[in-house]
């Protein structure tokens, strides 16, 4: 018999190893040298990257999302006090506006897309959880859900309101510079984007402070408005706060018609 070899891991496997992890502290430690390697050679629009989802969020892919969902509403969010005041400012900041078409990225059970579903016949909530969509699904019929793992498999078409509500963090450097870009490209003119995000630490990929610095200079760097750009003191687990931002895509000017300037006859055409 022959003698056998031990296994040598490729840094691949290790990726693929951390991404199929729990949320212990160890896991999230773990992803640390993965998320470098998500980012090493990696080229922001490099469409041989597309497939790779276990790369775009190493440490909080999909399965990782999954399994505190094989149980309905896993983070009690009816009984959460932050969560209903971070529901409060999004719908405030909408001042009872409709919009043609939204999207809710990070829907998960449908806590905000149902308050949302009110001011669209048109909402499209993503997620990257398959339960979650599910039941997102049968508790808004109106909408329509769909499992998806953003930004590289980010819907087609515009939107006139996009809403982010503690999703971006989970993005790593690159990946969140991506789907800035992404997003950004699909607000139409006269839209409006919604961005709330927890401040406190919790193994994420990134932090609130980061996505919100990272949304701003995008957006002002593509000429739109930043209309409120603002820390929440004291909201959240051990007051942590939050931040919150809201950014506006400019109405398209259309020129109107150029009208004869008084006492200035205008003269008929002869055919």
């Amino acid at each position: 018999m022959a003698e056998s070899r031990p296994v040598r891991r490729t840094p691949i496997d290790h990726a693929r190893r951390v991404a199929r992890l729990s949320l212990s502290g160890g896991a999230r430690a773990a992803a640390v040298p993965v998320r470098g390697l998500a980012r090493l050679g990696r080229d922001a629009h490099d469409p041989r990257w597309t497939g790779q989802t276990w790369l775009w969020q190493p440490g909080w892919g999909r399965r990782t999302h999954d399994r505190p969902y094989r149980s309905p509403d896993p983070y009690s969010i009816g009984l959460s006090a932050y969560e209903q005041q971070k529901y409060g400012t999004v719908m405030d900041a909408l001042a009872g506006r409709r919009f043609d078409r939204v999207l809710e990225v990070g829907c998960g059970e449908g806590d905000l897309s149902v308050r949302l579903a009110g001011h669209t016949a048109a909402l499209l909530g993503v997620d990257i959880c398959s339960a979650a969509v599910e039941r997102a699904a049968a508790r808004v019929p109106s909408g329509t859900f769909v499992r998806r793992t953003l930004p590289h498999e980010m819907p087609e078409g515009d939107f006139a309101l996009i809403v982010c509500s503690d999703v971006l963090y989970y993005w790593e450097t690159v990946t969140l510079r991506v789907g800035l870009t992404a997003l950004l490209d699909r607000l139409r003119p006269g839209g409006m984007l919604l961005a709330y995000h927890y401040r406190g630490a919790f193994g994420q990929a990134g932090t609130a402070d980061r996505v919100h610095e990272t949304l701003v200079a995008a957006a002002t760097a593509r000429g739109l408005t930043v209309r409120a750009h603002e820390t929440v003191d004291g909201v959240g687990p051990d007051g942590a706060g939050a931040r919150f931002a809201v950014v506006v895509h400019p109405e398209v000017a259309v020129p109107s018609p150029r009208r004869p300037e008084p006492g200035v006859a205008v003269r008929a055409r002869r055919s």
